[in-house]
């Protein structure tokens, strides 16, 4: 089972996901976080295996961040934005992931990324 936090600024679309992977028998979301300072929070807390992380704050090292509080924690930005814009954003991130998607796209991403 991995263990996934899920970190963005809309509620709306934090419920729409955790309602989407909810009943996956691969994939459990032990958090959430509408900010950055509260996924590193949660990600110390929770110890996840997985982030994803929206594009919130690309003025400091979140992945670096994110990894001080959960060593090990693997990071897929899951963007609104379009990859070319976001790949130059995502240091250190294992994945980049748009929010249009299939979510069959984003499950593989975090499966994999997590070495499922």
């Amino acid at each position: 089972m991995v263990r996934v936090l899920h970190c963005d600024d809309s509620s709306a679309f934090r419920a729409l996901l955790r309602a989407e992977l909810e009943g996956d028998e691969d994939i459990e979301i032990v958090g959430e976080a509408p900010d950055v300072d509260g996924a590193i929070a949660v990600a110390g807390q929770t110890h996840p295996d997985v982030v994803l992380l929206d594009l919130l704050d690309v003025d400091r090292d979140v992945v670096g961040e994110l990894r001080g509080a959960a060593p090990g924690v693997q990071v897929v930005v899951l963007s609104g934005h379009p990859r070319e814009y976001g790949e130059g954003r995502r240091a250190g991130a294992a994945a980049y992931v748009e929010k249009d998607a299939p979510i069959d796209e984003l499950r593989a991403t975090v499966l994999r990324v997590a070495g499922e």
